[in-house]
Parts: structure tokens; sequence; C-alpha cells
């Protein structure tokens, strides 16, 4: 399952579920706890979080789309970015992409290309308005909601147009279908290379085919550099010349011969709606526009369209096609029946009266406009001549000051003064005429606009208010942009406003930002641990002091029983300093059972010489076996050790077991001390005791002749006593 599923960015956003998969990033979608709405958010993949040119490609998109602000562009809401996650917020969008519509309808109609190509030239000169190249114009990047409304997304690798260094790497380069010559050769792009993807676009749309395509991106890249692509009528004869033309121009290898913005290429789509059989005569394509009508050619022209000769014959559907093309020309050709194309005399008029009544009013219009012009001559000649002058840029100067400075050049007019936060207040913001205009000096007055300055309004007082009930008042009443941070309090309830910044009351610019910081509640307290060691267990409660939610165990000690002799989280650290927790952390006991603990003991021994093959050596204590070693071939074994566990002082019998015969010796006895952890041997004579296992005569040891135990098994050097339990085990008495 993806980690990112339930998880909540900055106490707010919480995600859903997967919606996108990209290159860099992936997006999600996610509610927006307080506002109560679905969201998108796009979160840069971790394998990217630490390369420096992908984080700065996914910043570039947020402080792109930042700056943006249309019904045609996928708005941002907040962004986040700290050293382990970076994520962009955006409107969540119910729809599918163009690419995904194009796909199911295969070639498009040429209305709905138009429809929505439009929106996206209106999206993108909103963004080239403010210095943003998209620079990854393809249909996967546009989405289209169900009423047909185009929005434009995925501003991953744009640029702003004014950044230094505009060129593109190999790493930023769009995708490659739709990739102008410029960016595939990495020269430098601008708002022109988002114009050819477009008519790109616009190509596959109506033709349902991509104009480039090849086996590989580095191909299809070449293509773009240096081939052009095949004429959109011949692979869809459907589409109107007219709108042929928009495309091919949009499509043009040389940037300036393509449209150079988004606006003039609305201008000819619009001018194609008003009138689909136009045609525009661009000639590839330096000079500027013209539109002429298909119906208003030259009678020439349509005189060699009506005589070329085709032939008709059978199913030639290219023949009947010719045929209609010469009816329509004809019919137009009708229209210049009315009119003396043909070099043909007109016979004078018989009406002399006629001829001499025009020639009379003729005379008099020519005597009138001598007259008219006689005077104008005599009139500029007699008046001074005036100096002309060019407007200076007024923009960004202090009004008083421009019109005292040209107070004898021209007269300088305020007609409109303007809140602006671009411009202090008393500065021009506008001018009419503009800068370079030519003007006569003393007789000219110029129009300007004024700053009021930023509009300043205060901050209303949403302290202790319920976050939903603030964040209306801010953006709704006050008009600011909000930004929203928890943080925790002692005082404010949860989700309610704990203070704003700029405070309330303080008056702020008319639209800009207010951060609302939100209350979470109390922190959870943290406690610190005492020292619970050596204390009973009610000791121990009341040392923690109901902090604390405990456990207890118990273990093997010498201690009293019921003295806590470990617990789970020391009092004091490594760094010996007290060990702080949340409240409530659980915390376990281990009690002292009274009961001496077991320890572990080593013994080890010689193999006597006579135990040959394998055996098991076992260490009894009480008769109970607390301990054994197999040893599978005794000729590679010279000692053995045994670890055997135990209470306090034990004496422990060692005994041999052969494997084969399943005989058994005893070969030493060890007084063991588990307190002190030390083995110490008693040393008997074996061959005795071996002597008194096989006397024939020896049936009770208490009738034996030798019935002192210690003149049968005592050592006559060191007089080592056996006691009344060594002789239980040795004989099972």
């Amino acid at each position: 399952m993806d980690k990112n599923i339930g998880r909540k960015l900055d106490g707010r956003y919480e995600i859903t579920e997967l919606i996108g998969i990209g290159g860099m990033a992936d997006v999600y979608k996610a509610t927006d706890i307080l506002e109560d709405r679905v969201v998108a958010v796009k979160i840069l993949k971790n394998e990217f979080a630490d390369n420096e040119d992908f984080v700065r490609r996914f910043r570039n998109e947020s402080k792109a789309i930042a700056v943006l602000s249309h019904p045609n562009i996928v708005k941002i809401f907040d962004v986040g970015f700290t050293d382990k996650i970076q994520f962009i917020v955006m409107e969540y969008i119910d729809g599918i992409t163009l690419k995904e519509f194009m796909e199911q309808q295969g070639m498009l109609k040429w209305k709905d290309s138009i429809h929505f190509i439009i929106q996206i030239l209106r999206a993108l000169q909103h963004a080239h308005d403010r210095g943003i190249v998209h620079r990854d114009i393809k249909p996967q990047n546009i989405m289209l909601f169900p009423d047909g409304t185009i929005k434009v997304m995925d501003f991953g690798i744009a640029r702003f147009a004014r950044e230094e260094g505009k060129t593109i790497s190999d790493k930023a380069i769009g995708s490659v279908h739709y990739i102008s010559p410029e960016q595939a050769s990495g020269d430098i792009t601008d708002e022109k290379s988002d114009i050819y993807s477009v008519g790109v676009m616009m190509y596959e749309m109506l033709t349902g085919v991509k104009p480039f395509d090849g086996d590989n991106p580095v191909s299809v890249a070449l293509m773009h550099m240096q081939n052009d692509a095949k004429p959109l009528r011949e692979v869809n004869d459907s589409v109107p010349e007219g709108l042929e033309e928009i495309v091919m121009r949009a499509m043009q290898k040389e940037p300036s011969k393509r449209y150079q913005s988004a606006s003039e290429m609305i201008k000819d789509i619009e001018e194609f709606k008003k009138n689909p059989s136009i045609v525009f005569e661009y000639k590839y394509l330096s000079e500027k526009t013209q539109y002429f009508n298909a119906g208003a050619v030259s009678r020439a022209a349509a005189e060699a369209e009506y005589s070329r000769s085709v032939p008709l014959s059978g199913n030639n559907k290219e023949a009947v096609k010719q045929v209609r093309t010469r009816t329509k020309v004809r019919e137009e050709l009708d229209e210049y029946d009315d009119y003396d194309d043909y070099g043909e005399d007109e016979k004078p008029s018989k009406s002399s009266y006629f001829v001499v009544v025009l020639t009379a009013i003729a005379a008099g219009i020519i005597i009138i406009v001598v007259a008219f012009i006689a005077i104008m001559i005599y009139t500029n000649i007699t008046k001074p001549i005036q100096e002309v002058g060019k407007i200076p840029p007024l923009i960004n100067y202090e009004y008083q000051q421009v019109k005292t400075a040209y107070a004898e050049q021209f007269d300088v007019v305020v007609i409109e003064e303007q809140y602006s936060s671009e411009y202090p207040a008393g500065a021009i913001i506008d001018q009419n005429p503009s800068e370079g205009s030519e003007y006569l000096v003393g007789s000219t007055t110029v129009k300007v606009k004024i700053s009021k300055g930023p509009r300043k309004v205060p901050v209303s007082n949403v302290y202790d208010l319920a976050s939903d009930d603030a964040l209306n008042i801010l953006k709704e009443n006050d008009h600011f942009n909000v930004i929203i941070k928890s943080e925790f309090s002692e005082t404010v309830p949860k989700d309610n406003v704990i203070m704003t910044d700029p405070p309330r009351g303080e008056k702020v610019d008319y639209g800009s930002t207010v951060t609302m910081y939100v209350s979470r509640g109390p922190e959870e307290q943290e406690v610190s641990v005492p020292q619970c060691v050596g204390y009973t267990l009610e000791e121990a409660e009341t040392l923690l002091n109901g902090k604390f939610t405990i456990q207890t165990m118990t273990a093997d000690s010498l201690e009293p029983e019921g003295t806590v002799i470990e617990q789970s989280i020391p009092a004091v650290g490594d760094d010996n300093q007290p060990t702080i927790v949340k409240l409530n952390t659980t915390i376990i006991l281990t009690l002292s059972t009274g009961n001496m603990p077991e320890t572990e003991a080593v013994i080890t021994f010689s193999v006597p010489d006579n135990i040959k093959g394998a055996a098991d050596f076992n260490c009894y204590v009480n008769g109970q076996i607390i301990g054994t070693t197999p040893i599978d071939n005794l000729a590679y074994a010279s000692t053995v050790s045994i670890t055997i566990k135990g209470v306090e002082m034990q004496k422990v019998i060692l005994e041999a077991v052969n494997r084969d015969t399943k005989e058994s010796e005893t070969i030493g006895e060890y007084s063991v001390d588990f307190v002190e952890n030390t083995v110490t041997e008693v040393k008997f004579e074996r061959s005795k005791l071996k002597a008194l296992f096989t006397a024939e005569d020896v049936t009770d040891p208490i009738s034996d002749p030798f019935t002192d135990p210690n003149e049968v098994i005592g050592n006559e050097d060191d007089n080592t006593d056996i006691d009344d339990e060594f002789w239980h085990q040795i004989f099972g008495y």
C-alpha cells in the first residue's frame, strides 16, 4: 500500500487515494479538513527529493502557478516545502485528460477542436502576459470537464521568461511529440514554443494522427527540426482551408514565421469562426496577415478556374469535386456581370443636355476645392510654425513633478485616481498620448491616471472564533489571501483562532496575505521518570504518581519478595540526564520473588583412560540430571566440559555412560558454589569403588565387611569423609 495514503500533510490535507503517477511527482486525491473540500496534492517523489534540479523544477511549478489566476488554469491553494516532503495543493478536477478524450473520439470535429484550442490559448496568453512559458503543452497536461471547459495544468518545467538564461537542458524539454524545434535543439525558448506545441496538438485533433512519429524520441525530435509535416488536408480533406493555414502557421519551424502571441492566433480563429470559407494569405510567412474571401477572387482568376478542364469518368471523386468547385466559381462569376471588367467600349450618351449639366456641376466643384486649398495655404503661411516634440515616458514619475517640469511643453491633467500596490501614492500609472507620440508644443494636453497608493484595510478581529467562520470573514469581508497554521494552546479551544499576523486591527494592503494561527488544543504533557528500583510496588506506585501506565512481572532474586529489581524505562539516560517521556507512558516494573536465582557453572574434567568409544557424561544433584554432554569419539577428546545450573552450594556426581554397552561408571564428585561460581573436585580412588561395585559377595553395604564408608572409599592421604547423602547417591540407598 502507498505509504502516503492516510497521511495528513501540515495537519490539514488528509490523503485518500492515488490518482496520477508522473515522472517526478505523484498526484493524490485529498480532503482539506479546514476548508471541507476535495483537493489534489502533488508530492515530489522521494528519489528526487535530494536532486537539486528536480526540486528546483518542482518549486518552479508552484512559483509559476502561484502568479496565475485564470478560469482555464488549474488553481493552486497551498504549497509545502520541508526537508522531508515537498507538495503542492491544487484544485481537484473531476474530469479526464484531453489525451483520453482524443483517444476515445479519434479524429475530432473541427468545431470541437477550435472550442478546446481557444481555451488553451487564452490560458497561455494569461501566463505569457506574466512572463511564464509552459514549455510542455500536450493533451496529457490538459484537463477536460464534462461541460467542455478546459483547464491547463502541470507547469513542472515552466520558466519565467525574465529569468536569466532561458535556454533549456536535455533534462527539461517537453514531450517529444509536441516539442518545438528550438526546444529540441536546445536553443532559447519563449512564448512561440508554446504556440508550436498548440499547433501540433491541433493537427492531431483534426487528423487523428501526430504530425511526426517515429521509433524513438531522438528520431521524432529530429523530424520536428528538419521535416515538414504532411499537409493537413491531405490527411483529412474535410478540414476547411483556412483552418489548415492556421495550424500550419502555428507549426512553422522558424519562430519568427509563427504566430507571435496566443492572442494573435485567437484572432485568426475568431475570424475563421465568423467565416469558415475564409483563406489567410500568409505566403509563408513573413508578411502581415491578409484576409480574402474565396468568393471575391479576381475575374481573371475565376475564369481560369472555370475554364480548367477535368475529365469526368467512372467513380472519379476528384473529378466530381472539381466540377462542384467550377460550378461554385461559375455562380460567383455571375456577380461580376454588372461591372465592365471585359474591356468593352460603352457608347456615349445621346443626350447632350445631360452632358452639359454634368460638366457645369463638375466645374463648380473644382472652383470650390481650389478656393479651399488657397485659403489653407494662406493660413499656414501667415500662422507661426509650432514646434513638434515627442511625449516622454511619464509612468512611475510623481505627478506634481511632471506637471511642473513640462509646464511649458504641454498640460498634464489628472483624469482618474486608482488604488495601486505597484505604484506609490501620487505616481503616474497611465498616460495618454503614450510615450513617443508626437505633440505640438504649447497646445497639447496629456491625460494621466495617478496612484492613490495601495488600498489599506484593517484586519478583522477573528480571535477565539471558529476557524471556518474566521476564514470566511478574512476572505469574503476583508478580501485577504489567508494562510492557515496550527499551534498548541493551553487557553484557546481546539480549532479556534489564536491570533493573526498582521494582528487584528492593523491596516494592511487590500488583497495581501494574512496568516491565521489555529489552536490544536493543549500540548501533550511531558513528565520525568522516577527511580523505582529498590522500592516495594506500593512505594513505586506512589513515586509514579498516576502519571504512568504500570505493568509488572516477576523474577528470582535474593531481594525481599515484592521489591522492584528492574524498571523498563531508566530514571537517567545514557547522557546522565533525567529521562523525559509523555504523560501516561507505559512502564514495566520487575518484582523480586525472594527466591535464589539459578546461575550457571562449568565442570571441566579429564576423560579416564579406561573409557573408550562414544559416551554420555551426566551430572547429578539429588538424583536429578542437571547437565549432560555427549561425546561421539573419545579418541579425540582428552577433556570434557559440562554446563550446569543450580542455586547456592550443591554436590554434583559425574557419571559416564558407555553408549554401546549402556554401562555406567561414576568418575567424580564436585562441590559447586553457584553463588560464588566456584567448582571444587572431591577426590576418591576409583579402583576401590569399582571393586566395590563388582565384588560378588557385596549384596548389602550395611552387612558388608566394609561397613564404614570412609574405609571403603576414603582417601588414606586426605581422609575425606563422604556423608550419607553421597552414599545414597552412589548406591541408591
